[in-house]
C-alpha cells in the first residue's frame, strides 16, 4: 500500500470507528470537529424556532416577561436539572462496574457530564465520542464501550417513556398517542440492543467479505451488551431515570413559578414529558421545533397562559434542559482532551476484565 493509500485510510471516519484502538488524539479531535458542526447548526435553528415563538407571542411582551422573571425560582429549574444529571450518572458507574471497567469517579463523571454536548446530534450518537474517551483510559475497545452509551441513552428514553404514559393515564389525556411513540421509537432500540437480527445477518450473509468487519466489531459490541441487557441493569436504570425524569420535569415547574405562575407539579410532569416524548418521534436534534411548539400549546391549554407566557416560559424551560445540558457538556467534553495524553493505569488487567465478563 503506498504512503498516500495509508494516509488516506488513516483519515477516514470509518478507519477511525472501526480502529478505535488505533486511534489517537489528533483522529479524535477530527471526530469531535465534525459532531460540532451538528451543534452549531443546532444552535441556529433553536434560535430560530425561539424568535417564531417570540415572534407569535409577540415579542416585546416575551421579552419583557423573560426579564421580569425571579432569577432566584429559574435558577433552580438549572439546579433540578443537574441533580437529574447526577442521578443518571449513578446507571452509568453501574454500567462501567457490570463490565469491570474501573474509572475514577471524578474522571468518570466529567467524562460522563460531556456527553450532554451531543444531545442535539442526530439520535444523540455524538455521545459515542464518550466511549473513545472510556477506551483511552481503560485500553478497553471502544467496540466493548460503546453499548453502556447505547443503554445510557435508551434507558434515558424508557424512563422518559414511562413518566409521560403514567401521566397521560393519570390525567386521561393523549393515552392512545403516548403508547404508540413509545412502541414507535422502542422498535429501533431492538436492533441494538438485542442480537438477534445481528445473528440473523450473520446467517444469511455468512460468506460475504463485507461482513468481515461487521462481524468482527459486532461480536465484540454485542459480547459487553449481553452483559448489560439484565432484568437487574433495568430495574437499576428504571430506579435513577425515574426519579431523573421527574427532576427534568421540576424544571418546568420552577420557571412557571420564575414568571409568577403557580402549577400543579403532577401538570409540570404531564406537560413536559408529553412534550418531550411528541418531539422525539420526530427524530429531529434535540428535538427543535416539535417540542418547542407542543410546551406552548399544552401550557396555553392546561394552564389557560397567554401565548406570550407560554412562549416566555417555552423559551426559558429549554434553555434550561436542553442548551445547559449543551454547554456543561461542552466545557467539561473540551477538559477532557487532557486524558487523551494519559497512560490508562491497569490497562491490562481492565482490559482482561472486559474480555472475561463478556
Amino acid at each position: 500500500m503506498t504512503l498516500w493509500k495509508k494516509k488516506e485510510k488513516s483519515q477516514s471516519i470509518w478507519y477511525m470507528i472501526t480502529h478505535a484502538g488505533e486511534l489517537n488524539k489528533n483522529e479524535y479531535m477530527k471526530l469531535v470537529r465534525g459532531a460540532t458542526w451538528f451543534v452549531g447548526l443546532g444552535f441556529i435553528a433553536s434560535f430560530a424556532v425561539f424568535i417564531v415563538i417570540a415572534l407569535i407571542g409577540g415579542i416585546g411582551t416575551v421579552i419583557s416577561t423573560i426579564l421580569s422573571s425571579n432569577l432566584y425560582l429559574y435558577s433552580l429549574a438549572f439546579v433540578m436539572v443537574f441533580l437529574g444529571y447526577l442521578i443518571r450518572f449513578s446507571k452509568w458507574q453501574y454500567y462501567l462496574k457490570k463490565l469491570k471497567l474501573k474509572v475514577p469517579w471524578k474522571k468518570n463523571l466529567i467524562v460522563y457530564l460531556s456527553l450532554y454536548s451531543m444531545n442535539i446530534t442526530p439520535g444523540m450518537i455524538g455521545r459515542v465520542l464518550v466511549a473513545y474517551t472510556i477506551s483511552k483510559l481503560t485500553d478497553v475497545k471502544t467496540s466493548a464501550v460503546v453499548p453502556i452509551v447505547m443503554m445510557d441513552i435508551f434507558t434515558d428514553f424508557i424512563g422518559t417513556a414511562v413518566v409521560a404514559l403514567l401521566a397521560a393515564i393519570y390525567f386521561h389525556q393523549y393515552v392512545l398517542y403516548v403508547i404508540g411513540i413509545d412502541i414507535l421509537l422502542i422498535i429501533p432500540y431492538a436492533f441494538i440492543l438485542n442480537d438477534w437480527f445481528y445473528r440473523l445477518i450473520k446467517r444469511v450473509f455468512k460468506n460475504r467479505r463485507f461482513l468481515e468487519m461487521f462481524t468482527l466489531y459486532g461480536d465484540e459490541y454485542f459480547a459487553s451488551q449481553s452483559t448489560l441487557n439484565t432484568p437487574k441493569t433495568y430495574a437499576v436504570s428504571l430506579a435513577a431515570t425515574l426519579p431523573a425524569t421527574i427532576f427534568a420535569s421540576m424544571a418546568l415547574y420552577f420557571t412557571l413559578l420564575a414568571i409568577g405562575i403557580v402549577p400543579h407539579l403532577s401538570g409540570t410532569i404531564f406537560i413536559y414529558t408529553s412534550a418531550h416524548i411528541f418531539g422525539m418521534v420526530t427524530a429531529i436534534p434535540g428535538n427543535i421545533g416539535v417540542t418547542d411548539g407542543a410546551l406552548v400549546a399544552l401550557l396555553g391549554s392546561a394552564f389557560h397562559m397567554s401565548t406570550a407566557a407560554a412562549s416566555a416560559v417555552t423559551i426559558m424551560t429549554r434553555f434550561a434542559t436542553l442548551w445547559f445540558g449543551i454547554a456543561l457538556g461542552g466545557v467539561l467534553l473540551i477538559y477532557t482532551f487532557r486524558y487523551w495524553g494519559q497512560r490508562p493505569r491497569h490497562a491490562e488487567s481492565a482490559s482482561k476484565a472486559v474480555r472475561k465478563s463478556a
